[in-house]
């Protein structure tokens, strides 16, 4: 394992998720990079910590180190449930290297792995706090799928002057969650390719621990099909990629064209501009690569309650069904 170890840089070590890094793994042959025993047993040892099967130890080798990392994302990739924990467990690992950065290596990181540039400025008291244009913000939360946890909301941010700032500690949880979110897309990017030979003991070893899938039922999701048949003009792109994208796609197993058009259908109530044509077909294809499955009703009720306030009367009465007489 020397090929080219000396031109990894720290950034590519730390955060083998970044661009570059990715592109520093492309040029090495899937065959040289999969080749060294120990890049599999450190890939293995990566993926079992993240479903607190063992405890991962670093190795002293910085190329077997960084090709591991690429090794296990490949075996995470053929499980949903692997994907999510070796994409949180890596996102903070890679936290800790964030925390001991200076500010201005914080900077330098989340615009390497990011492409996001933040401005260092000194609030009251010294402390330092990190600041860039809300329009970049809103596009880096909305790229990274972050728009869809509270603390990320635009509307939950420090804003002054068009400006976004951020302490330090909101810093480094805001760089953890983009790191998950991009771990994770890079993971299911992975699938669609071949699987390497290289691999498969690894593969079997570790799908031992992941939980068996109890088939899903349509049970919770009556008011969907309710919700289908009596369209509402408000809170339509909120119930089209939370809702139903997700319920045509991984609960009724619609092929996308399908699923675009009973969307289409829905969204048509109130008129459907190209811009919308373009957001439900986006959400179905998003639906089916990310496995999203819609809330149940007692989900949207309680997490989303803004949202369950808009459904029709007919969706309402799913939760409650009237007894025959």
């Amino acid at each position: 394992m020397s090929h080219r170890s000396a031109t990894l840089s720290d950034i590519e070590l730390k955060y083998p998720f970044a661009p570059s890094s990715r592109r520093f793994f492309e040029t090495i042959p899937i065959e040289n990079g999969l080749a060294s025993r120990e890049v599999v047993d450190q890939a293995l040892s990566r993926i079992l910590e993240s479903v607190g099967r063992s405890r991962y130890e670093p190795h002293m080798g910085e190329l077997v180190e960084f090709s591991s990392f690429f090794a296990a994302a490949i075996v995470a990739s053929q499980d949903s449930y692997l994907t999510s924990k070796f994409s949180k467990r890596e996102a903070e690992r890679a936290k800790q290297h964030f925390l001991g950065e200076t500010a201005g290596g914080k900077t330098s990181v989340m615009s390497e792995c990011f492409g996001t540039d933040f401005r260092v400025v000194l609030a009251d008291q010294g402390k330092t706090e990190y600041a860039l244009p809300f329009e970049v913000y809103l596009s880096l939360v909305t790229r990274l799928e972050l728009t869809n946890i509270p603390k990320w909301k635009l509307a939950r941010q420090a804003l002054s002057g068009g400006t976004i700032v951020l302490s330090d500690n909101l810093l480094n949880d805001l760089f953890a969650e983009c790191a998950r979110s991009a771990i994770s897309e890079g993971v299911k990017r992975l699938r669609s390719g071949q699987f390497p030979k290289q691999l498969a003991d690894i593969r079997t070893e570790v799908m031992k621990y992941v939980p068996v899938q109890r088939p899903k039922s349509g049970k919770g999701y009556d008011y969907v099909e309710e919700l289908l048949r009596h369209p509402v003009s408000d809170g339509r792109h909120r119930f089209v990629w939370l809702v139903l994208a997700p319920y045509l796609v991984n609960v009724k197993k619609l092929e996308g064209d399908q699923a675009v058009e009973r969307i289409r259908g829905f969204v048509s109530v109130a008129g459907e501009t190209s811009d919308m044509k373009r957001f439900v077909e986006y959400n179905v294809r998003r639906a089916k690569r990310n496995g999203l499955l819609p809330p149940t009703m007692s989900t949207l009720k309680a997490e989303h309650p803004d949202l369950y306030g808009l459904l029709p009367k007919e969706a309402l009465e799913t939760e409650n069904p009237r007894r025959p007489k």
